[in-house]
């Protein structure tokens, strides 16, 4: 069975790492099995990083200073400002 789909090549950025002749262009993807011969590949935390280089999720580490709020403290917050009906 093959599996195929044109998308764009900025949402896989993240998952694989593209050539960056591909950035915001469309490609085709294609997912056939593998054979059960050919190992698959072992990915290290040197190789995700690798991958995450020029990644749009890259590009947004950093942007939101860390304010030291909890979850629940944003949650306490936003349930604040719109449970009340003006």
């Amino acid at each position: 069975m093959v599996y195929r789909q044109i998308v764009s090549a900025d949402a896989l950025s993240g998952v694989i790492a593209m050539p960056p002749i591909f950035r915001n262009k469309r490609v085709e993807v294609i997912i056939r099995e593998a054979p059960e011969t050919v190992p698959a590949p072992k990915i290290d935390m040197a190789s995700i990083g690798r991958m995450m280089d020029g990644s749009i999720t890259h590009s947004l580490i950093g942007i939101v200073p860390n304010s030291g709020k909890t979850l629940e403290d944003y949650r306490a917050e936003r349930l604040s400002k719109y449970d009340r009906a003006d």
